[in-house]
């Protein structure tokens, strides 16, 4: 394989691209951590004396409270059903003869390309259309269609490493294949599937679009905040802002480490030397 180099001016500017993109991106969330610490009411320089006030009516605000537990209760079930849903889907990619496989997997993965609000908007237009009220369950079954593919990816990658033996000799000792499932492979695939929850959870916890849209008074934690800068500014929203980065950029760094470390462990404890 043939290694590919470029000019030194060409590396400059990729460096360059490269770190300019990270400042757009992250600059915003550095100033609106910092400035959740100003005892001012105003995003205004000076910075005035730190003080943790804002987080402490954050915690103080029912509405906040409220809305954080709504999208930690819708997060978790469409992260576990999403990672269910992903398990049967990705062994199913990985293991069976599927006819039109490219047609169907790349059906599975699409709302990783499609913009989330043409999802929302068409699940929000379709819901209406057959005489369904928006509610926070019809929520939850779009979040979990958004994840999903995140999850079949994951899981599927971890099956995919799984050596033919594994299952040819549960089958040899009796298993069925409801039994060499349950009972083989998901311990196997453990830390992939724990890591594939982390992972999903984080995207469900903070989705807005498919919220906005799908729900009329269920407030979820994203539509709390964006509500509160519609209405009026609050120093709160810098204090829930980035808690709720911090809160998912710890959940994110626990699922890649079991993705790149535990996972490798386990794989090296279980599959067996090929003779």
């Amino acid at each position: 394989m043939r290694e590919l180099t470029v000019s030194r001016p060409v590396f400059i500017l990729l460096t360059a691209f490269f770190c300019a993109a990270l400042s757009i991106i992250y600059l915003p969330i550095l100033v609106m951590i910092i400035f959740s610490f100003n005892s001012g009411r105003y995003q205004t320089l000076p910075f005035r004396e730190p003080t943790f006030e804002w987080y402490v009516k954050l915690v103080a605000d029912s509405s906040f409270v409220d809305s954080f537990f709504t999208s930690l209760f819708m997060a978790s079930l469409a992260s576990i059903a999403a990672t269910a849903l992903g398990f049967l889907a990705a062994y199913a990619f990985s293991k069976a003869k599927i006819p039109f496989y490219s047609l169907f997997f790349g059906l599975i993965l699409s709302p990783l390309v499609i913009p989330i609000i043409l999802i929302g908007i068409g699940m929000r237009l379709q819901i209406v259309s057959v005489g369904i009220e928006p509610a926070l369950w019809l929520v939850l079954v779009g979040q979990t269609l958004y994840v999903l593919p995140l999850a079949v990816i994951n899981l599927k990658n971890r099956i995919d490493k799984i050596p033919k033996s594994i299952e040819e000799a549960g089958i040899s000792l009796g298993s069925n294949k409801l039994h060499l499932i349950v009972f083989i492979l998901v311990p196997i695939c453990a830390p992939t599937i724990f890591a594939t929850i982390l992972l999903t959870f984080t995207f469900s916890f903070d989705e807005f679009v498919i919220a906005y849209f799908l729900t009329n008074f269920e407030i979820t934690l994203p539509i709390r905040i964006w509500t509160s800068l519609v209405t009026g500014f609050e120093p709160k929203i810098n204090a829930a802002g980035s808690a709720v980065f911090m809160f998912s950029l710890i959940l994110g760094f626990i699922a890649q480490f079991i993705l790149l470390f535990k996972q490798s462990g386990k794989q090296n404890g279980v599959e067996p030397r090929e003779t």
